[in-house]
């Protein structure tokens, strides 16, 4: 999410969070504790793009961030960090956020951003695929493996039609 979509009292707490300033190192950042931030600051938080970046990077090397996009995540050694450019295309702002696991969170809200209905189809035919499977003498590991590949292969070809999905 950007910065123009945020409501105004969220933008505001977003930039009053406890920020190290042009850090070079992630080891001299401040921190905070996610589980202190209210469920709709959160929230925003978890629509912020992620960046994955070394723990040993000089900060200040970073120059090529979205100067639109202002905030991020950023992830290094198993630590999350929340970025504020104000702007700019380098990490002017970061904190980290200290008990925060995005995964979790992550699936946590696919989860219940998934409608009911997709659910039922999908268990529907895993379960349908499974006994068809089984009764032609193919093994749980055989069925396991193979329902795999095919649902990454289904989620590459929903890409590639030009969906735009994840971008």
């Amino acid at each position: 999410m950007k910065a123009k979509e945020i409501k105004e009292n969220i933008y505001e707490k977003l930039v009053s969070l406890n920020y190290s300033r042009k850090e070079n190192d992630l080891a001299s950042v401040n921190s905070l504790n996610w589980f202190d931030l209210n469920p709709e600051l959160k929230d925003i938080i978890n629509s912020f793009p992620i960046r994955y970046v070394a723990f040993n990077v000089d900060l200040m090397d970073i120059e090529d961030l979205d100067r639109e996009q202002q905030f991020y995540v950023f992830i290094s050694d198993g630590k999350v960090y929340l970025v504020d450019t104000q702007g700019y295309n380098y990490p002017r702002y970061i904190v980290e956020l200290e008990g925060f696991d995005g995964e979790d969170d992550k699936f946590e809200r696919m989860e219940g951003l998934l409608r009911i209905s997709d659910d039922i189809i999908i268990e529907n035919a895993i379960k349908s695929i499974v006994i068809d499977f089984s009764k032609e003498g193919f093994d749980k590991d055989d069925v396991e493996t193979f329902l795999q590949m095919r649902i990454e292969f289904l989620i590459k070809q929903a890409i590639a039609s030009k969906l735009n999905l994840f971008q």
